[in-house]
């Protein structure tokens, strides 16, 4: 894998940018740096990559609001994580990828516009079991799974703090998952540690930037952004998916 001086450049200020829009907001960062990331590295390369970078990402975050952490949802989320990531990683080669896309677009659609309803007594935080399973499968194709179980979060009325700190530990343990199994299908990123390294100090620094801003945010606010840029993601996959399968 070669990447020339000026790609090289670009990508370290990709991920310190969209490390201040994951560190104010809790997520799109990923799922943006990953479509920077395939313009520029092979694809097979594309999601190990990312993963290894987000694991010292999602570290610093951990670190930084570690005190908000709801461990309950992140032990449930857990349940389902790894035989999510083992089925994802088997079927990687078989299914179509356009189909798969286009219903996680429909899928995030469809979370975020559905008014929520009460949940059933006893669920709860127990849905995030499910959540884990969702984001070890779909992480496996795209690299950020994030879209797919943020609405989740919002639905049980987590927001901020409490939201960037438990999805960035969920994710810290989905990406620690993503990195051995592509190294079992001959895919080893880690030889690349020094180019691992510069983009995770970029990230850092874009998350310590990230966190001023969410103190600044009103509730309201967050919760506004946050939904407005899900759905962007989710129309943005949409009509690439339909325009590709139609073609």
């Amino acid at each position: 894998m070669l990447i020339s001086t000026p790609a090289l450049i670009i990508l370290t200020l990709s991920a310190f940018f969209t490390s201040i829009i994951a560190g104010s907001i809790g997520m799109a960062g990923g799922v943006i740096f990953v479509g920077i990331l395939a313009s520029f590295v092979e694809i097979r390369y594309v999601v190990p990559l990312h993963s290894a970078l987000m694991i010292i990402s999602n570290s610093a975050r951990i670190v930084l609001f570690l005190k908000h952490i709801n461990w309950r949802i992140v032990g449930f989320y857990s349940m389902g994580l790894l035989p999510g990531a083992l089925v994802g990683i088997y079927v990687f080669r078989l299914l179509p990828k356009d189909i798969i896309k286009l219903s996680m677009g429909v899928f995030i659609l469809a979370a975020i516009l559905v008014p929520a309803q009460k949940a059933k007594a006893g669920l709860g935080e127990k849905v995030f079991a499910l959540v884990g399973l969702l984001s070890g499968f779909f992480g496996i194709f795209f690299g950020a799974s994030g879209p797919i179980t943020a609405p989740f979060y919002i639905r049980l009325g987590i927001i901020k703090e409490e939201l960037i700190a438990t999805k960035s530990a969920c994710q810290a343990l989905d990406h620690l998952i993503k990195v051995p199994l592509f190294g079992m299908i001959g895919i080893n990123v880690l030889v690349y540690w020094d180019f691992i390294l510069l983009l995770s100090l970029a990230a850092i620094l874009g998350i310590f930037i990230g966190k001023r801003l969410v103190n600044r945010m009103s509730d309201r606010a967050f919760i506004g952004i946050f939904k407005a840029i899900l759905i962007v993601i989710a129309v943005r996959i949409i009509i690439l998916q339909l325009v590709r399968l139609w073609g």
